[in-house]
């Protein structure tokens, strides 16, 4: 019995997800000698890989060199997703940021665009983890840059940090969450795992009970458990959450979509401190057709940028990856540069 007789195509989640398993089955049905992959459930699936076969999960054999030495090296999440899921976020992430590191010239090109302004990127990064990138002329650190929830497994981190100069001498960092398939973007974790916390987190007293008071429960643990990092003071002081218009919300912002986005931002402002950045931003990559699910119909951002402040909302971006793919083909112009396009075109362009 050949191994694709155990195989299914996945079909479970909502109907963008469907679309890209099944983009992602056919681009693997493609190839040869593939061997599927196991979910942790043990069913064989045709969007996953036989770990045997994660080269296949990369556009070229740069990419998956570069991909082995950041995993060998830097905390990483969850390896065997990022290797063996040809549908997960991280392993698009580096098809396209690790070709940009190795080609500076067409990284600067991009992101000139899509800032609307000449930058010269000193430093492009998947993976970033405060505090351990030190090597970087001209962005030394003078401080603590984490916002206070760093350990070897978790913590706030992001997906790819931008280190760039404009104006001749002037330095800034970006931070850019990349999301793929993803129906949501990570929630708070004390709101859905603790009972007590729904009605007042829920209620127009959450401030007053939460962050002012600091409320705990009987063995004494906050009710929010970011009272133990610095996400609070962070916002009482930023320039870009408008922490008035937090306090007087009718309920916590960031029970659910907005947290992640909150957190990245925060991280973003305190890199920049630490680095003594002229300037700092914190974008989104994602594809158009999920905003009905990951943006939830715009929502989302709508209420992100509702509590910005106006340097918030200047330096906010949503952009698409459709975008990202429109300013490459403009801009690509080496034989190696419209290969890897062309490949990267083929795997991630949906057209179900």
């Amino acid at each position: 019995m050949k191994q694709e007789d155990n195989v299914s195509l996945y079909e479970k989640g909502n109907n963008w997800q469907k679309k890209v398993y099944k983009k992602m089955s056919h681009f693997l049905s493609k190839k040869e000698n593939i061997l599927y992959g196991k979910s942790s459930k043990g069913n064989y699936y045709n969007h996953l890989l036989d770990i045997s076969c994660a080269k296949e999960n990369f556009i070229n054999e740069h990419i998956y060199e570069a991909t082995n030495k950041r995993i060998n090296s830097h905390k990483i999440g969850d390896i065997n997703r990022l290797l063996t899921n040809t549908a997960a976020s991280q392993p698009y992430c580096f098809n396209l940021i690790a070709h940009l590191q190795q080609n500076p010239e067409l990284a600067d090109k991009l992101f000139s665009n899509l800032f609307e302004k000449s930058i010269n990127i000193v430093h492009l990064e998947p993976e970033f983890t405060p505090n351990e990138c030190n090597s970087i002329k001209g962005f030394e650190r003078n401080s603590n840059e984490d916002i206070g929830d760093q350990s070897s497994i978790g913590g706030t981190d992001a997906d790819i940090a931008v280190f760039y100069k404009y104006d001749g001498t002037k330095k800034g960092i970006l931070l850019i969450e990349f999301k793929f398939i993803e129906a949501e973007f990570s929630v708070c974790s004390s709101f859905k795992s603790k009972k007590e916390n729904k009605s007042i987190c829920n209620s127009a007293n959450f401030f007053n009970e939460m962050v002012t008071n600091k409320k705990t429960n009987d063995s004494n643990i906050y009710l929010c458990g970011y009272n133990k990092y610095e996400n609070w003071s962070l916002t009482n002081t930023s320039n870009v959450i408008d922490n008035a218009k937090v306090k007087v919300a009718n309920s916590c912002p960031f029970m659910f979509g907005l947290n992640q986005l909150w957190r990245n931002f925060l991280l973003a402002e305190k890199i920049a401190k630490a680095r003594d950045c002229d300037e700092f931003g914190f974008w989104v990559f994602s594809p158009k057709e999920n905003d009905e699910f990951l943006w939830n119909n715009n929502k989302t951002e709508k209420e992100f940028r509702d509590i910005l402040t106006e340097q918030g909302n200047s330096t906010f971006k949503k952009i698409y990856l459709e975008t990202v793919f429109e300013n490459l083909e403009k801009i690509v112009s080496t034989q190696s540069d419209k290969d890897w396009l062309m490949a990267l075109d083929e795997k991630y362009n949906i057209k179900y």
